[in-house]
């Protein structure tokens, strides 16, 4: 649902047009299913290094741009690289590792299937026009893969599903597909920070005990080794906002399930929504930020993988 693109410094230099860099202004960061990785990690400087105008109106739209496309990032890629070669040259290397989903470059010599360019992109580009929605089967696997690209990328991530239950097994194959994506061709380091976020109380919601017990009982082989899980249990506020929907929330941008993070029946489907830019930072404020929506009458209960 959000997928990483390799941005040429060389040709991002040249978005000073105004239209040009709004244009993909709106194309990239949060609330799009497209996300700049920052490959290099000095690609800021590179891009800098490689801008020519000496106007100062120009400099201030190069300065805002930057400052947009970076706002949020791919940032823990642990890439190869060559300072002897040129930038695309290392880029084709690096998605030759652990590819990206496209690089966007001014030109493409090798014609490199994955290698797009910027002033040929048009609405029926392939690997340029993603989908911000998608309808899919209610099976573990399906559902992971829908997310897949978000997860391998993301450093914090949020499940939110106000009903999941660690004795259930329609809860466990989803959760444990999720955080098998987050670990497969993953481009850096593991996430910093998984929570998993369920209601605290309710028509047959287990005890603190028990929930704990549960956890510690069933989870750990569904937490890939070197993953570490948090459980956190939610309790609406007095006259505050129910806890009813059912989210993936990242550092990168959140998408939302029409039916739930768990399996269905047979032929069952659920559509799965990209949350735009205001719904995605008032959902990450009542569930991930530091000063959440929803009580946690409960401590987290942390899970590492086995």
């Amino acid at each position: 649902m959000i997928h990483e693109y390799a941005l040429e410094p060389e040709l991002v230099a040249t978005w000073v047009d105004r239209r040009v860099g709004r244009y993909f202004i709106k194309k990239f960061g949060l609330g799009q299913p497209r996300i700049v990785s920052r490959y290099p990690k000095r690609w800021k400087k590179l891009v800098w290094e490689a801008f020519t105008s000496d106007n100062d109106v120009e400099r201030g739209r190069m300065t805002e741009l930057l400052e947009r496309l970076s706002e949020t990032m791919v940032k823990r890629r642990d890439g190869r690289w060559n300072p002897g070669a040129a930038w695309l040259d290392n880029a084709e290397d690096e998605h030759t590792r652990v590819p990206f989903h496209a690089i966007l470059a001014r030109s493409n010599p090798r014609g490199h299937a994955q290698v797009l360019v910027a002033d040929a992109l048009d609405d029926s580009t392939p690997c340029w026009i993603v989908p911000r929605g998608c309808t899919v089967h209610r099976t573990a696997s399906d559902m992971a893969a829908a997310a897949a690209s978000m997860l391998r990328s993301a450093d914090v991530v949020v499940f939110v599903d106000p009903h999941f239950g660690p004795g259930n097994t329609r809860h466990r194959r989803p959760l444990r597909e999720f955080l098998r994506v987050v670990v497969t061709n993953r481009p850096g380091h593991p996430p910093q920070r998984i929570e998993v976020q369920s209601a605290a109380e309710g028509d047959g919601r287990p005890t603190p005990e028990f929930f704990r017990e549960e956890c510690r009982h069933r989870l750990p082989s569904c937490v890939p080794r070197g993953l570490r899980v948090h459980l956190v249990r939610l309790r609406q506020r007095p006259g505050g906002e129910r806890l009813h929907n059912r989210y993936i929330l990242t550092d990168l941008g959140g998408v939302i399930f029409g039916v739930g993070l768990d399996e269905g029946d047979a032929g069952d489907t659920d559509d799965i929504q990209l949350l735009d830019r205001a719904q995605y930072e008032e959902r990450w404020r009542q569930y991930a930020s530091a000063t959440p929506t929803f009580e946690r009458p409960e401590p987290p209960i942390t899970i590492e993988g086995a």
